[in-house]
């Protein structure tokens, strides 16, 4: 288990977005007086938190970058499923905003990624206009293949080596595409090798051009994406389109990731958690219906999960190639160097099949890292949430870099300087949203599955009161699902399961019947009230009120104070207001975000307080 210290965020509070954001502003700036830092990231593809439960199963990632930065606890992808969590950080939006919401068309994926018109004003393009030069090494997105990588070349790359399809998670048999190249065909060549073989000449190209006594030292970007621990996928599948070379994922076969020979014998002492969701009937939709799982398949998933394990010890490997040479070039101490994920990954809990496409926490919970000048050592955040768009709003941060657009993130507090000039006080929250099929992969998969469009909040805080933390989910069938996940973090018990068997989008305040005590409590309905006005704001949310939405609830300084924290917005004089809100709904199920079916969206005339065109302070 990691043995590290707790880190406390800040000391002077700054609570308004408006300083927070003024604060990242006076950081670029400075930025771009002084001598600015190099940035590596490495992105791995469907790593799950539980990866790190024990040291001995990423040896080098906990020497390298856990001991030596800060590990942050609730770093959640927005969406979990690659392409569009992928998209969050290439575009510091959430994906209601980007609207790329599966892995290929017509939902999303490479080609409508061009579609929308994201080459030329995404990360990369954003860096080099600060000036830094840009590598990229690894997977990319979904549908950028063999048959599009020179027509539809990605823009912002000063040099680039991208894993395609359908080559791309095929371990043994990897394509590349060489600065939007053709695609050169390595076969008999282990996949994540060989990405950390071109990951490090990118890495001479990028210190050659950042070499000490020029004036013009220019700093660069590093982005690494092997594509373990996914499930491997042949490159020759059964049933390929014709247009692309990739077949419709309803068809694919995904299985086993396999090691290279040199890890093949490692963790055979080692089963998946047997948590106390293992092989547990819960969630809702069709995941409440999956079948008892029975021995064989336990021993699969068993299996399973120590390839996982074994196909992430190239990646370790990898990470320690990059972290030597770049102290033996000197440029370590000055170069952040983050490790993250681009989703969760579960099977065996509630019953399930590997996959990910839900919201419960191993799905959506992943791994965050960073190490670099000014970054305390063996430290976790344990208060704080962040997902993609803040991890892409602090690279742009570091770089002194900014999107041509208004975006969804706010520059995480990863060193000692930024955490004593703010708290992140509002950064207590996330949202997941999905709205196409629901995935499971492996020998006994289930296929694809509709009904899978929902909406998620999580909402945690650490007060003088005690700890809390929440996960709150509406879903197109009218289901919900609420989780004490102090309580119960394992998610066994939906606090809603009554309100379900009422109906679909039962009303918060219903009775089982007429003289009978109503559904939940009262300290049920003043929670799950709170919860869901704060998904009406998230889930149509634009720039500033993504990372504080309490101002868009209560907007009225004068009125109320300054409410800015989950736990402030329980407070009972608000208990009328929320009940009067609108609730969150679907009035179909349908493939893609599509809001005509997610009415009503949230509008200022909502906020607290107001009335006509103003805002008054009794009534409520």
């Amino acid at each position: 288990m990691l043995k590290l210290l707790t880190l406390f965020v800040g000391t002077l509070a700054v609570h308004s977005t408006l300083a927070l954001r003024t604060v990242s502003q006076h950081a670029n700036s400075e930025t771009k007086t002084q001598k600015r830092k190099n940035i590596v990231l490495i992105l791995t593809d469907d790593q799950s938190i539980d990866t790190f439960d024990q040291r001995r199963f990423l040896p080098r990632i906990n020497k390298h970058l856990v001991d030596e930065g800060l590990f942050i606890e609730n770093f959640f992808a927005p969406v979990s499923v690659c392409c569009p969590s992928r998209v969050s950080l290439l575009r510091t939006h959430l994906a209601h905003s980007h609207n790329i919401t599966f892995v290929n068309s017509p939902w999303g994926g490479y080609n409508v990624f061009n579609e929308y018109g994201y080459i030329n004003h995404h990360l990369p393009d954003f860096l080099q206009q600060a000036d830094y030069n840009t590598f990229y090494v690894g997977k990319y997105m979904n549908e950028h293949s063999v048959k599009n990588c020179e027509s539809k070349p990605v823009s912002g790359w000063t040099g680039s080596d991208f894993l395609v399809d359908p080559h791309t998670y095929d371990y043994w048999e990897p394509a590349i595409s060489h600065d939007n190249g053709p695609a050169i065909i390595y076969n008999n060549t282990y996949s994540t090798d060989l990405i950390r073989d071109l990951a490090l000449k990118r890495l001479e190209q990028a210190l050659t051009a950042n070499e000490e006594g020029e004036d013009r030292s220019e700093p660069f970007f590093l982005g690494i994406a092997p594509i373990a621990p996914h499930s491997w996928i042949s490159a020759t599948p059964d049933f390929p389109d014709e247009d692309t070379g990739i077949p419709d994922v309803k068809s694919i076969r995904m299985d086993i990731p396999p090691a290279h020979p040199r890890h093949a014998r490692l963790f055979t002492d080692v089963q998946a958690p047997r948590v106390p969701s293992w092989n547990k009937q819960g969630g809702v939709s069709w995941v409440k219906n999956l079948p008892e799982l029975n021995a064989t398949n336990e021993a699969y998933l068993d299996e399973f999960y120590r390839g996982r394990l074994r196909a992430l010890q190239a990646v370790d490997e990898l990470v320690e190639k990059v972290v030597e040479r770049l102290r033996e070039a000197g440029k370590l101490d000055d170069t952040y160097i983050f490790y993250t994920a681009d989703n969760g990954y579960s099977f065996g809990r509630h019953r399930r099949q590997p996959g990910k496409t839900l919201a419960f926490e191993e799905d959506i919970r992943v791994p965050f890292i960073v190490r670099g000048p000014g970054v305390p050592k063996g430290t976790v955040n344990t208060i704080s949430s962040h997902s993609m768009v803040d991890l892409s709003a602090t690279i742009l941060d570091i770089a002194g870099a900014d999107t041509d657009y208004v975006h969804d993130g706010l520059p995480i507090p990863i060193t000692e300087d930024s955490r004593s000039e703010v708290i992140h006080k509002p950064s207590r929250h996330a949202i997941q949203e999905y709205w196409v099929l629901g995935v499971q992969e492996g020998f006994y998969s289930g296929g694809q599955f509709v009904n899978t469009t929902y909406r998620n909040v999580r909402v945690h805080d650490q007060t003088a009161k005690g700890n809390f933390s929440h996960s709150y989910s509406v879903w197109c069938t009218g289901e919900r699902e609420l989780y004490d996940l102090v309580k119960d973090p394992y998610q066994l018990n939906n606090l809603l399961a009554d309100l379900n068997s009422v109906g679909p989008f039962a009303p918060f305040d219903t009775r089982f019947n007429t003289k009978s005590k109503a559904v939940l409590s009262p300290a049920l309905r003043r929670l799950v009230n709170r919860l869901d006005g704060l998904m009406l704001v998230l889930k149509t949310c634009k720039g500033a009120t993504c990372t504080n939405p309490y101002k868009a609830l209560f907007p009225d300084f004068d009125a109320v104070g300054e409410i800015s924290t989950f736990d402030e917005a329980l407070d009972a004089r608000f208990d009328s207001y929320f009940d009067q809100l609108p609730r969150v709904h679907f009035s179909t199920c349908a493939l893609g975000f599509q809001s005509r079916f997610e009415q009503p969206e949230w509008n200022p005339t909502l906020a607290y307080g107001y009335q006509g065109s103003q805002f008054i302070t009794q009534g409520f």
